[in-house]
């Protein structure tokens, strides 16, 4: 039998009351016999069945220790600098202070370049070359923030971009960034730290684009005359082979070697993982230099906290690494911004002051409030225990203070550990303990004070149980901070919202809540003859970029994300060199490697003409619903609203309504504006009106929910159905992946008490992935929990927006269930990031319906046979995961169906389509892969059409397509079929593959033939 689970006193009274057995005991079998420590620092027996034993030496000293951080960068912490200045103090306190919280011992943030580097852009100092402004951005204040709590704290930096101008042009396929010119840059921006009394210990290179070794050593050389305190980290390289790179190439090239003062990699123990294993190479290892995990992904604020804690001891058992940085600091961007709560907490609420202390903090404080940079390592002292467990050791400099932090996050019941100390004080031990599998910052259960200890004969023991982390320490000035905040996360930004920047704020250039995607926005003195302040984008050209995003159109977005979307967004704009500007609501999410990053309703006007046009970030598709050439006198205000009031879209160009359309796609969202690439338009009087009274929902506090499955950690994420009814739209619900947890996938709601109920919100996940998102419903009503009825059920499109379920009638139930029948291809997952009971729908709502996403260029493609009455087979699949349906489920471009390789099934091969019934069909668009790789893209193809499935007849013979990933068309005088058949007789690499299909459904007239 496994014994219970005991509480932490239990080890201490066992410490104290088992001393004399302890003495009693000859040290050959009370202990592991001391050797040669083994290169993995794993030293440890079993000396019981149910116990361990480890050796804590004071004089194995391994490497310094140089400190535990976090990283602000790609606008992670734009939010946090407009919070109420109360909360942000104590939120502040909990990242930084010593003795209250995180305790963190080291800052890294971004050298910015006005372009987009993960969730947002950071402010540069230098925009033009010669032009210097040191106020700019708010990580000057941040890292001074981080000096006024600990001013020991380690400040270090690098660079995701770089201005425009300081692109070199030596053709190099780098995008020019290694140019003496960014060392300039880089020397520029170390002076503005001067001037705002910053003393900057570590700078690096480009983030994660790999490295240029002379240019490292250009910039050693010119830190030397110029900066000789300042040291070189290199190369904040990334990702599985190539992490260890830089140290290959020191271990080759002298001067590269000299030039670099630390290794520093990202995601040494994985990528958004459990972090269950660390690595390094021997060449690093033998280069003596500090090897650092310069950067590391955070995960969820809760989630993410077993990973830290396993990684904090990982890195240096399995890989020697001294240092730990995670990204990032904290998830203080809005919500339906890429990978949000991604941090150690988070403040995405500014207008109401509510935070969310997250595991995560903790789960650092365990090692930074017992050690400090200038400790080092026990190398007996730092190891595996055989039950799962680890264990670090530390000691200060003087020999005086040591601690050891223990980890039990994969052990599978509980052990008892003793420690066996040499060449250390004898000294009382403090035991602090922290349960990350279900504690809260408020339950007590995480970094809580156990008491204290004191060693009997050289050892003490600790009883470690399944999920916690223990630190035993010499010091005595650790504590926990109690700060609550008096908000709750439900408390959303009041419309109407009107924003004229002439009110005085903490800084002079980053307006209130706006938070920039791409390029940069600051407040200005207006142009055009307009008196007062301004918001105008500044950024003068293309900067060097970071990742897809950075190529796309400035960008700010400002609100609520969980805002209702019946509201008028409007905003007076100059376009100041601009082509055109934009007014965006019910903005949905942003990812990248999109024309137009933001989705929603965009609204723009410009020198060409205007358009009103819808984009999902889901599908990538972009729909035109009304156009015109009426353009607009660039050096003049004009004044541009876009109002909404459920279905129905106004578009007004200086007060004339120059469209009304009908269209469903989005239904909630905040705001945003877009300029043409770097244009300096210019925008004032922003304003957020409601146009309708928004639905009234059951409030969340007031539901639990349970789901048929869930599934509890992926890529540093949660994915549990609690997460549908936390009102934070960041955050998935996903069934498991178990291949058993097959459909229909069910959430269900309960009211606690009967109650009217009249429909169902949901909003889909907002990560820019359409995996499991639900297109096929029933919404079904109980009074027991036992027996429930189908009030409702249809299709969704697979796109990011909020769907709505609204009853014909009222309905009282105490329980509501959302049932998802089948995904795309049949065994799919079901995921939804929010969901909502209507008590009441408002005056505009009404039933979601599946939306026509037909080709945007050619008439005959506004209607297209919907995929969810479709199904499809081939001749040939790779496997599981590229079977047909993938072709056909819903417009996914993450997804597609590939054929065998070409060694065992060359082309031809066919893909063939039931469309449920017959149509008279009239052209088929093809989407390639869009994972960018371009095996399978088909460049000559055939298409045919069956009514019964048997007999084929060719609508299009010997059709050729171009290269490239963009959608492409293939169309003929319309025929009548059920089935539809796409023949592939050639395609990259003698393999075809696609990732959505749709056909397109001739309704009347039209008989062109056209292949594209």
């Amino acid at each position: 039998m496994h014994p219970s689970p005991r509480p932490i006193w239990y080890a201490l009274v066992v410490a104290v009351l088992t001393v004399g057995l302890i003495q009693a005991i000859p040290g050959s079998a009370a202990r592991p016999q001391r050797g040669q420590v083994p290169s993995s620092s794993t030293e440890s027996t079993n000396w019981g069945a149910e116990g361990e034993t480890a050796i804590i030496d004071g004089a194995s000293r391994g490497r310094r220790f140089d400190g535990v951080g976090a990283l602000s960068a790609g606008g992670s912490s734009r939010l946090l600098y407009d919070y109420p200045a109360r909360q942000r103090g104590q939120i502040l306190d909990y990242l930084f202070k010593p003795g209250y919280g995180a305790a963190l011992q080291m800052l890294k943030v971004e050298i910015g370049s006005d372009v987009n580097s993960t969730s947002g852009s950071e402010l540069t100092h230098q925009r033009t070359n010669g032009e210097v402004d040191c106020g700019r951005g708010y990580e000057w204040w941040l890292m001074k923030q981080a000096k006024r709590r600990n001013p020991d704290i380690t400040l270090s930096a690098l660079a995701w971009g770089a201005p425009g101008w300081a692109r070199g042009d030596d053709g190099t396929p780098d995008g020019g960034f290694y140019s003496q010119l960014t060392i300039g840059f880089y020397l520029s921006w170390l002076k503005c730290a001067e001037r705002h009394g910053l003393h900057i210990d570590y700078l690096g290179g480009w983030n994660e684009r790999g490295y240029d070794t002379q240019w490292y050593v250009r910039l050693a050389r010119a830190l030397d005359r110029h900066y000789p305190y300042v040291d070189v980290v290199a190369a904040d390289d990334c990702c599985s082979a190539k992490l260890w790179r830089v140290a290959d190439s020191m271990a080759e090239d002298r001067a590269f070697k000299e030039a670099v003062d630390v290794v520093g990699v990202h995601f040494a123990c994985g990528h958004r993982s459990e972090y269950t294993d660390c690595a390094s190479t021997p060449t690093a290892r033998e280069l003596g230099e500090p090897l650092w995990m310069s950067e590391n992904a955070a995960g969820s604020r809760d989630v993410g906290a077993a990973p830290i804690a396993r990684a904090l001891n990982r890195m240096y058992i399995d890989a020697r690494m001294s240092s730990y940085t995670s990204w990032s600091l904290i998830s203080a961007w809005y919500a339906n911004l890429p990978i949000a709560d991604s941090g150690l907490m988070v403040a995405e609420w500014p207008w109401s002051g509510f935070y969310d202390v997250g595991k995560s903090i903790w789960a650092n404080a365990h090692t930074t409030q017992f050690t400090e940079p200038g400790w080092h390592y026990l190398d007996t002292g730092s190891g595996r225990l055989d039950s799962g467990a680890t264990y670090t050791s530390l000691v200060s400099p003087s020999g005086h203070d040591f601690s050891t932090i223990v980890e039990g996050m994969d052990i599978a019941r509980p052990t008892t550990v003793r420690f066996d100390l040499e060449n250390l004080p004898q000294a009382e031990l403090q035991v602090w303990s922290s349960d990350l599998r279900s504690g809260t910052h408020k339950d007590g259960e995480l970094f809580r004070h156990e008491g204290a200890i004191t060693p009997r004969g050289g050892s003490y023991e600790l009883e470690v149980e399944p999920g916690h982390l223990y630190s035993v320490s010499t010091r005595t000035d650790a504590g926990k901070g109690d700060a609550l905040p008096s908000s709750d996360v439900h408390e959303q930004l009041e419309l109407p919202y009107e924003e004229d920047f002439e009110g005085e704020g903490r800084s002079e250039e980053l307006a209130r809540y706006f938070s920039d995607v791409n390029g940069a926005f600051e407040i200005v003195s207006c142009g055009g003859g307009r008196a007062g302040r301004c918001y105008r984008q500044q950024t003068p050209e293309q900067p060097v970029t970071w990742n897809d995003s950075g190529f796309l159109p400035p960008t700010t977005v400002v609100g609520d994300p969980r805002w209702w979307g019946d509201y008028t967004a409007r905003a007076k704009v100059l376009l100041d060199g601009a082509d055109y500007a934009e007014v965006i609501g019910r903005v949905s999410s942003q990812v990248t490697g999109t024309e137009n990053v933001v989705g929603g309703y965009h609204l723009r006007v410009g020198t060409d003409g205007w358009s009103l046009y819808s984009v999902d970030p889901g599908t990538r598709r972009r729909i035109e619903l009304a156009s015109g050439e009426a353009a607009i006198d660039p050096h003049e205000w004009h004044r541009v609203a876009l109002r909404m009031r459920g279905d129905r879209l106004t578009a007004l160009l200086d007060g004339t309504r120059i469209a009304r359309v009908h269209d469903a796609r989005h239904l909630q969202g905040n705001v945003a504006l877009q300029t043409g690439k770097w244009g300096h338009a210019q925008f004032d009087d922003v304003g957020v009106t409601p146009t309708a009274t928004a639905p009234r929902t059951i409030p969340k506090d007031q539901l639990s929910v349970q789901a048929s499955s869930d599934h509890g950690f992926y890529q540093g994420d949660s994915l549990r159905a609690s997460n549908a009814i936390d009102d934070r739209p960041e955050t998935v619900w996903q069934t498991e992946f178990d291949p058993l947890a097959r459909p229909p996938h069910t959430l269900t709601l309960d009211l606690h008490r009967p109650r009217q109920i009249n429909g169902l919100l949901v909003r889909p996940r907002i990560d820019g992935s359409t995996t499991a998102m639900i297109t096929d419903y029933r919404l079904q009503t109980s009074r027991d929990g036992k027996t429930f009825r189908t009030v409702a059920s249809g299709t969704w499109s697979r796109s990011s927006s909020t769907k709505a379920v609204v009853l014909d009638r009222r309905r009282t139930a105490r329980y509501v269930r959302l049932a998802a029948p089948a995904g795309g291809c049949g065994e799919d997952p079901a995921s939804l990031s929010e969901v909502d009971v209507i008590a009441r729908p408002g005056p505009s709502l009404t039933t979601t319906l599946p939306e026509d996403t037909g080709g945007p260029d050619d008439p005959r493609f506004d209607h297209v046979v919907p995929q969810s009455e479709m199904s499809a087979t081939a001749t040939s699949s790779y496997g599981p995961g590229y079977e047909a349906c993938r072709a056909i489920d819903g417009g996914d471009p993450t997804t597609f169906w590939h054929t065998s390789p070409a060694a065992t099934g060359p082309l031809p091969a066919s893909l063939t389509l039931d469309l449920g019934r017959e149509h008279d069909v009239n052209g088929l668009g093809y989407l390639p892969r869009q994972d960018g790789n371009a095996n399978g893209t088909i460049s000559d193809y055939n298409v045919y059409v069956s009514t019964d499935g048997t007999n084929f007849q060719k609508v299009v013979e010997a059709g050729t397509w171009p290269n490239g990933a963009a959608r492409k068309y293939a169309t003929w005088p319309a025929a009548r079929a059920r089935y539809l058949r796409l023949e592939a007789t050639n395609g990259v690499a003698d393999v075809a593959s696609v990732a959505d299909l749709e056909v397109a459904e001739q309704m009347s007239g039209g008989q062109d033939s056209d292949q594209r």
